[in-house]
């Protein structure tokens, strides 16, 4: 891993604990810093929920890491391009590069989870030779559609009490016949509503999910904007799988409804030098229903 010290290059002031906006590719990034020890960035999603659940859900990582979170474009403390068109992942991927190049580092480590999986996918796949390890945490993949499994795991928990409002609320967004959110306290409203299905166990751990994810507005324009920008690019990851050369941990949650098992097996398949960890106990937020081995599986891939 690349280890912060005084380095030919390498942008020291700007890796400072704590917060820093720098302009890059037309718009004006945020990103934290926390730690110390070897770098590690992690990537937000790009949908407008910003990095902040991750700050408070990896902050182990802090502990041995310098961890660089990301807030991508749109989303977090991070500004808009003038261009909604411009808000794809592929974008968001590159300015993890621009801001890789700002900070003066020839490789980074990178964790990504769930469309900030898809994003770090991206960036593995567009600069393979500029990421030096990639974890994909519950991870989204462009161009693979688990779509079955998904409505799967929403017909066998919808008579379960723990679940059943939150499956008729996606129920109805999916098919179009609920009132869509509108703005970004009816987003943030409608993510806590269906929070239960993030989890395979909502009774023990629902709370703590809450307290991760939904003190703060997601960003509507974030939210409608990457999913157009994607719609449009038709990006299909899974044909430029075979050009990730770096070292891969793939973990996902057994009982993940919105990015299915299927996907990670999926990306293991394509991925050479990859590993799948699967947490049989978990949904799409493992660091929360097993976090003895969630935090053991990431820290000795990420110090060996």
């Amino acid at each position: 891993m690349t280890v912060l010290s005084k380095n030919k290059g390498m942008n020291i002031t700007a890796l400072n604990q704590g917060s820093h906006f720098v302009d890059l590719n037309g718009v004006h990034l945020h990103y934290r810093v926390k730690g110390n020890g070897p770098l590690l960035f992690v990537v937000s999603p790009g949908w407008g929920i910003g990095s902040l659940y991750l700050q408070r859900g990896l902050d182990f990582l802090t502990e041995r890491f310098r961890v660089v979170f990301v807030d991508t474009r749109g989303s977090g403390l991070s500004k808009r391009p003038s261009d909604p068109a411009m808000m794809g992942s592929s974008q968001m991927a590159d300015d993890l590069d621009a801001l890789r190049s700002h900070l003066g580092l020839s490789t980074i480590v990178l964790l990504g989870h769930s469309n900030g999986g898809a994003i770090a996918l991206s960036f593995a796949q567009r600069y393979a030779e500029r990421v030096s390890k990639l974890i994909l945490i519950d991870s989204q993949l462009f161009g693979f559609s688990a779509a079955e499994d998904t409505h799967r795991f929403l017909s066998t928990r919808a008579e379960n009490p723990d679940y059943s409002s939150a499956v008729n609320l996606a129920h109805h967004f999916f098919s179009g016949k609920g009132k869509p959110p509108r703005n970004d306290d009816e987003l943030t409203e409608f993510v806590g509503n269906i929070l239960a299905l993030y989890l395979n166990n909502p009774g023990k751990n629902l709370a703590t999910a809450r307290q991760q994810l939904s003190d703060k507005p997601i960003s509507f324009y974030a939210f409608g904007s990457q999913n157009a920008a994607d719609a449009a690019a038709q990006n299909d990851q899974t044909v430029l799988l075979h050009l990730i050369k770096a070292p891969v941990l793939i973990v996902s949650g057994r009982h993940d409804w919105i990015c299915p098992i299927a996907v990670a097996e999926r990306m293991h398949a394509g991925i050479k030098n990859s590993t799948l960890e699967i947490f049989e106990e978990s949904g799409h937020l493992p660091w929360i229903e097993e976090p003895t081995k969630f935090h053991s599986k990431i820290v000795n891939f990420l110090s060996c």
